[in-house]
C-alpha cells in the first residue's frame, strides 16, 4: 500500500518544506517583536539605536531575525532556481552560488550585530 507524500516525512523535499515553515514562523515572530519594540520606542536617532541593538537579547534577537530571514530567502531562491531553471548543472551551480551569496549576507549581518553591540 503506498502512502502519501504528507504522511511520509522520508519523502524527498520534505526536509525543505517543514525548514521554509519553521524559518517563516520564526522570522514572523521576530518581525512583530521589533515592528512593537521600535514603535513603543518611538523615534530612533543613531546613538539610540546603537544602544538598542547593543542590550544583549535584542542583539541576540536580531542575530536570529538575520539568520532566520535569510535562510528563510535562500531556500525560497533555491525552490525557484530548481522549478525554473531547465538544466540540471545550472541549477547546481546557481543554487551553489545563492548559498553563498546568502551566507556572506547572513556573515556580513552578524559580524554587523556584533560590532554595534560591542562584541566584535
Amino acid at each position: 500500500m503506498a502512502q502519501s507524500s504528507a504522511k511520509n516525512p522520508r519523502e524527498p523535499g520534505f526536509g525543505h518544506w517543514r525548514w521554509q515553515r519553521i524559518s517563516a514562523v520564526v522570522t514572523l515572530a521576530l518581525m512583530v517583536y521589533f515592528t512593537y519594540l521600535v514603535a513603543a520606542i518611538g523615534a530612533l536617532d543613531y546613538a539610540a539605536a546603537k544602544s538598542f541593538v547593543g542590550v544583549p537579547h535584542h542583539a541576540l534577537a536580531l542575530a536570529i531575525l538575520i539568520g532566520a530571514g535569510l535562510f528563510h530567502a535562500a531556500l525560497g531562491v533555491q525552490m525557484i532556481i530548481e522549478d525554473y531553471v531547465p538544466l540540471a548543472s545550472g541549477r547546481v551551480a546557481l543554487v551553489t552560488i545563492a548559498r553563498g551569496v546568502f551566507a556572506i549576507a547572513a556573515a556580513a549581518g552578524f559580524v554587523s550585530v556584533g560590532m554595534i553591540a560591542g562584541l566584535i
